[in-house]
């Protein structure tokens, strides 16, 4: 009988989340059939089998969280799928049914899997008495001398994982220092819980949204922020791109201002490579690659799928590409190799009617552009009298450890100039 683990999805990738299988104890299963779906840190993944067999075993339920390399379901003959009703088999384990993800990330997964019949402890936590928890929270607990008995579980069944033990630590983190000698100041109050009514809706987050909360909260309290905004005449560039999408619409493409405001900052991006660059321990690292992040809207929260190379790349291939992979990320179908690698991210709120906003860095690159709605505003010519133009408000937040406000201001100059002269797009 083959063992089907849980896999690495992501170089961050520690657990994951079934979110629901699609196989049943049973079912046939082909080499390249999808038999679940698992919540990472990044996005939900798609896991297909190299093998076929029959499922004989599902060991995670839908809702439980385990680490990678964790056994997840037995695959075999179809023989043990009647006997099926102990959690894993007692017998040695056999080969190891290798499962593939339908991304090139799959080429990272390594993690030694769990012996078979230890799948039961390992998912329940036996290995910590009564307690229930999973092997990375048990391992962070030891790293910490952390209690288990002493910690709420938020997992299926109050199964303690990570999150739980990450929660506490940020708790030890903040808590006041003690007091050396007894003082006439009174003890901090600790803040009031929020209050929840009896017709008050709880929902749990899921491993994105929470990573999302992680990740945000880290770039606001380690990342010092600063903001340089500008407004960018689009007349022009709107008229070109009316008539680029004319000329392009029996290829199937049409041009987004949001590919136009990508094709400007890659530009600007090479002539200050600066912009483009990362803070890491100390260094200040300069990436050759111009790859832009595109932050979208999805309903678990919000992904910044990247797109590779811009500068290389004409506005009708960006628009393809754009096209292509927000509609991935809008479908839950985005793989983490999709999301790594970015240099420099793109935030939009045009299309909601926003007129102004800051975007927060996404570590660990180093600025973001917040990109607002254009506004039809008169603005005075070149001899005084008003005119009605396009105007888009632009906001460029920068990692102030690495950037300062001059080499900001002049990149957005860049951009600027670029979408005012429209046809340097295209050169």
């Amino acid at each position: 009988m083959a063992e089907v683990n849980m896999p690495r999805l992501s170089d961050t990738m520690q657990e994951g989340t079934i979110t629901r299988w699609l196989k049943k104890p049973g079912d046939q299963v082909k080499k390249g059939d999808v038999v679940a779906e698992v919540e990472t840190d990044k996005a939900n993944m798609e896991v297909e089998a190299y093998d076929n067999g029959i499922l004989e075993q599902i060991l995670v339920q839908e809702g439980e969280t385990v680490p990678i390399g964790q056994v997840i379901a037995l695959i075999g003959d179809g023989s043990g799928a009647k006997k099926a009703t102990a959690p894993a088999a007692a017998s040695a384990p056999a080969a190891q049914a290798p499962v593939k993800q339908t991304t090139a990330a799959s080429n990272s997964a390594a993690a030694s899997p769990p012996q078979v019949s230890s799948v039961a402890a390992e998912r329940n936590g036996a290995g910590a008495g009564a307690v229930k928890s999973s092997p990375l929270a048990r391992r962070m607990a030891e790293e910490h001398g952390i209690d288990l008995s002493q910690v709420k579980g938020s997992g299926p069944g109050g199964r303690i994982v990570r999150d739980d033990i990450e929660d506490l630590l940020d708790q030890r983190t903040t808590a006041p220092a003690p007091v050396a000698q007894a003082t006439a100041i009174p003890a901090p109050v600790a803040a009031a819980p929020v209050a929840v009514e009896s017709d008050d809706e709880v929902i749990n987050l899921s491993s994105m949204q929470k990573t999302i909360a992680r990740r945000l909260t880290e770039s606001k309290q380690s990342v010092p922020h600063f903001y340089i905004s500008n407004e960018i005449d689009m007349t022009e560039a709107l008229a070109m791109r009316i008539k680029l999408n004319a000329g392009l619409a029996d290829e199937g493409v049409k041009i987004s201002v949001n590919d136009l405001v990508i094709k400007a900052c890659a530009k600007a991006l090479e002539k200050f490579p600066e912009v483009n660059g990362a803070y890491r321990d100390g260094q200040f690292i300069l990436h050759k690659r111009v790859n832009i992040g595109v932050a979208v809207d999805v309903p678990a929260g919000l992904l910044v799928p990247v797109l590779r190379d811009v500068n290389t790349k004409s506005l009708s291939t960006i628009a393809r590409e754009a096209k292509a992979i927000i509609a991935k990320a809008q479908s839950g179908k985005i793989a983490p190799a999709d999301l790594d690698g970015g240099t420099f991210s793109i935030s939009n709120l045009g299309m909601m009617d926003v007129t102004q906003f800051v975007a927060v860095i996404n570590p660990p690159q180093a600025a973001i552009l917040a990109v607002a709605a254009t506004k039809k505003t008169f603005v005075p010519d070149s001899n005084g009298q008003p005119v009605l133009r396009d105007i888009m408000h632009v906001t460029l937040s920068a990692d102030h450890r690495i950037l300062y406000g001059a080499t900001v201001a002049r990149f957005l100059k860049e951009v600027k100039r670029q979408l005012e002269n429209v046809y340097l797009l295209i050169s």
